[in-house]
């Protein structure tokens, strides 16, 4: 067993995945180095031999077969697959990563002293960056900017509001205390089975349910390395206004027990953030001199992940990143 670090970090780590078994096991097996729990809810089949589910046991891997319950349900099965993790986990804290991604270990432990040290806060992130590739050559990007000095500490009206204008996939993505959790993700499944839909804006569901449990935050370390060379499922998503008003409509029934929150501030918010869903006639002339400037004019990419670091002040270990990337097998 490599073990970078002298002690493996208190969460439970949630992976859930319906294909790419093997870049799955990959991420399980990453996570289950540094952290004392993995919980892998698996909807491919055949699903795992009893002789494999058993040597994952030994690493600490808790492997569950999932089937969903019907075509009808498929949209709600990735929040049916994490809460099922969840209420499986046997750590006060935890943290869902996708098949493919990874979290460094010393951005979990950041998040995790936080919250133990801070008991009104709820859920924990840091800074990301994304991993890409040109054909043979490796790049970084900086992913998310409005994770930088991000922290949502209020009232939970300005909770909302703050969250909509500084978007990020925050909640999605951090370390969380545990029962939390397996409450903001029953309330998003109760909603999406109330009004089920398929728009590109979906995941702002769980995010502002979130934000009506608790406080959030984003430390200054790297804590997220995005994968975005792995082929991404292809999928159809409804976009233009009729997203906008889906969202409006669920936002609508996530909020019909409080009073004084606002929707249309919260909506003006996400159509700054998600102008590609229905741009404007003036975002779509910038949009179009953005293509033609980058015909001429290449952007550098950068292919050294300290310099990219570095230039946005994000901290970091070397070893830990060096650990990491080598599990990706890239």
């Amino acid at each position: 067993m490599n073990r970078i670090f002298k002690k493996k970090i208190d969460v439970s780590v949630l992976i859930t995945s319906y294909s790419q078994r093997k870049i799955t096991l990959e991420t399980a097996n990453y996570f289950s180095e540094i952290c004392n729990e993995v919980i892998l809810v698996d909807e491919e089949q055949p699903y795992l031999s009893e002789e494999d589910v058993i040597e994952l046991k030994k690493k600490d891997i808790n492997y569950i077969p999932y089937k969903a319950p019907s075509l009808e349900k498929e949209y709600n099965s990735p929040y049916a697959k994490r809460l099922i993790a969840a209420k499986n986990a046997k750590n006060k804290y935890v943290v869902h990563s996708n098949h493919d991604e990874r979290y460094t270990y010393m951005g979990l432990l950041a998040s995790v002293n936080e919250l133990d040290n801070d008991k009104n806060l709820t859920f924990c992130a840091g800074q990301a960056v994304a991993i890409r590739s040109n054909g043979n050559n490796i790049h970084y990007t900086r992913q998310y900017k409005n994770l930088c000095k991000y922290q949502n500490i209020n009232n939970l009206e300005q909770r909302l509001y703050y969250h909509a204008n500084a978007y990020a996939p925050l909640a999605h993505y951090s370390v969380w205390q545990k029962e939390s959790f397996i409450n903001v993700m029953k309330k998003s499944i109760s909603v999406h089975d109330t009004m089920p839909s398929d728009t590109i804006m979906e995941e702002v569901i769980f995010e502002l349910a979130a934000d009506l449990v608790g406080n959030s935050k984003a430390t200054n370390e790297l804590y997220w390395i995005r994968n975005r060379i792995n082929d991404p499922k292809n999928t159809s998503y409804e976009r233009g206004e009729k997203a906008f008003e889906i969202i409006e409509n669920k936002l609508g029934i996530l909020f019909k027990d409080y009073d004084n929150i606002q929707v249309n501030i919260i909506i003006n918010f996400f159509r700054d953030n998600f102008p590609f869903i229905k741009p404007s006639f003036i975002q779509k002339i910038t949009i179009l001199l953005k293509r033609m400037v980058r015909v001429f004019v290449k952007k550098k990419k950068v292919h050294d992940l300290d310099d990219l670091l570095n230039n946005n002040n994000i901290n970091y270990v070397s070893h830990d990143i060096s650990n990491l990337l080598k599990s990706m097998n890239l």
